[in-house]
């Protein structure tokens, strides 16, 4: 089954597409996020669910558990629960990457204060 994104939902600084709603095993997710450019993603973390980040266009600093990354095209990260992560998108033009989220029944977003 090819993916097919219909429509972005905006989040401020960043928009989702989700993608195989309704088609994947229950407890996982899959969405395209697109990190509006000179926007960031703040400090957080999911109670419960890992996060695989598959980075499609764009670069931006990426951090996970404390270690900080220069995220570029076909780089993957995997995010375990409890680990706070952030993204900075210093450039002119959007970090798009594909996400699916396992262990996921619904939303778990934990943000933290800067």
């Amino acid at each position: 089954m090819k993916a097919k994104i219909e429509e972005f939902v905006d989040r401020d600084t960043y928009r989702k597409a989700p993608l195989f709603e309704g088609e994947l095993p229950e407890g996982s997710y899959a969405q395209i996020v697109e990190i509006k450019p000179k926007q960031r993603v703040p400090k957080h973390y999911h109670e419960k669910q890992y996060e695989l980040f598959c980075i499609i266009s764009g670069e931006a600093k990426l951090s996970i558990g404390g270690g900080e990354y220069n995220a570029k095209p076909g780089d993957i990260y995997l995010v375990k629960p409890k680990t706070i992560h952030w993204v900075v998108n210093e450039r002119e033009e959007p970090f798009r990457l594909f996400v699916v989220k396992l262990n996921y029944f619904g939303e778990d977003t934990v943000w933290l204060e800067d």
